[in-house]
């Protein structure tokens, strides 16, 4: 799925309608943000227990998304 959206003055953005379907954001409530290699990740906390199976059933890439997990949990020590 591929959105595309402007960043403001502020550096602000809008999350596009799909992706807030998919993640189930509503207004008001709290998203996290984490870069994992070049890529961004968003996530409602209380809906995905579970990153790398979210990511493992969202991506249709021929990565491996434990390995790009592990690596960034790597980097952050």
């Amino acid at each position: 799925m591929s959105n595309k959206t402007s960043v403001t003055k502020k550096y602000q953005t809008t999350i596009p309608k799909a992706i807030r379907k998919v993640l189930g954001v509503e207004a008001g409530e709290d998203v996290e943000w984490h870069v994992v290699k070049s890529m961004v990740v968003v996530h409602k906390k209380e809906k995905f227990k579970d990153p790398v199976k979210f990511l493992t059933s969202q991506i249709k890439l021929d990565i491996d998304a434990v390995k790009l997990v592990k690596e960034a949990r790597d980097e952050m020590k």
